[in-house]
């Protein structure tokens, strides 16, 4: 008797995001035999048991099926292309009564034996895993439990400003409103973010992505004359665009603004530097026309 491999089980997981269950796959016109073949000839790989991926698909979500859970919290997020604080681990959401949880690097061997690089996210219901990856919303509300005010901030600015995410959707998930009313979809990056907190509670006001002419739109704006520009939290790669901030700098100051550009280094480790100077023109009144 011949056996049919039915849909394409690779063709079918392609369609289904790169990774899915076994059942996923019978469901959608795959065979036992076909996804036998498919693993034998390489082109599906299986990431635990019941559970297939593309090779080379997202290493932290197939990390999380592999470990018996989804990815969630950073590992979904910067997956999904959102800007995420530095926080180590791949993050897996499991359910409440989970057991059997393996290593991150090998379906054969216990979490127990290899716990290292996962950080675990209990779901509050019990119950099985049925996807791969939690929703983006699902993975900010997680993040409410591994970063601090300013990173939870600039990741849901990130996801709100697109389109990812709403403020509703995030209220309905569980995020303390406390938390909602600073988000602001304006900011364009994790730093702006920062500085926008940081300068709320140095109780200085400002307003955020302002149009200068001759000069294009600068990140902050206090008063008429101090403008704040961010710079990446990675250093320039581009050196092209190094020179485009230098340029940018002294059209600024040729119109008669002053120019504090803060850069990565200070938001992490000299930032009571930049909020020296930041005070010392707000109170001398220079930052006004």
């Amino acid at each position: 008797m011949v056996q049919s491999d039915g849909m394409d089980p690779a063709h079918l997981l392609r369609q289904l995001g790169g990774i899915a269950s076994r059942q996923q796959l019978l469901d959608g016109g795959a065979t036992e035999f076909g996804i036998g073949r498919a693993r034998h000839e390489g082109r599906i790989v299986r990431v635990r048991r019941a559970w297939y991926a593309l090779p080379g698909s997202d290493p932290g979500t197939v990390a999380a099926v592999r470990v018996g859970g989804m990815a969630t919290c950073v590992t979904l997020l910067a997956s999904e292309g959102l800007w995420v604080p530095r926080i180590d681990g791949v993050h897996v959401s499991v359910a409440a009564n989970a057991s059997r949880l393996r290593s991150a690097r090998s379906r054969i061997v216990p979490r127990s034996v290899d716990p290292d690089g996962v950080v675990l996210h209990w779901r509050r219901a019990s119950g099985a895993t049925t996807a791969p990856r939690d929703s983006v919303v699902g993975a900010l509300a997680e993040l409410c439990e591994c970063a601090d005010v300013e990173g939870f901030i600039g990741a849901a600015d990130s996801a709100v400003r697109q389109r990812r995410a709403s403020l509703d959707g995030l209220r309905a998930a569980g995020v303390p409103t406390a938390l909602i009313g600073l988000i602001d979809p304006s900011s364009e990056s994790g730093g702006e973010s920062a500085v926008r907190l940081r300068l709320r509670r140095l109780r200085i006001p400002y307003r955020s992505q302002v149009s200068i002419v001759g000069v294009g739109r600068v990140d902050f704006l206090i008063g008429q004359r101090l403008v704040i520009e961010v710079d990446g939290y990675e250093f320039h790669s581009d050196r092209e665009a190094f020179e485009s901030d230098r340029e940018r700098d002294r059209r600024l100051a040729a119109l008669g603004y002053i120019v504090i550009r803060v850069t990565y280094r200070q938001l992490q480790d000299a930032w009571h530097e930049v909020e020296r100077s930041l005070l010392a023109i707000v109170r001398s009144g220079r930052h006004l026309a």
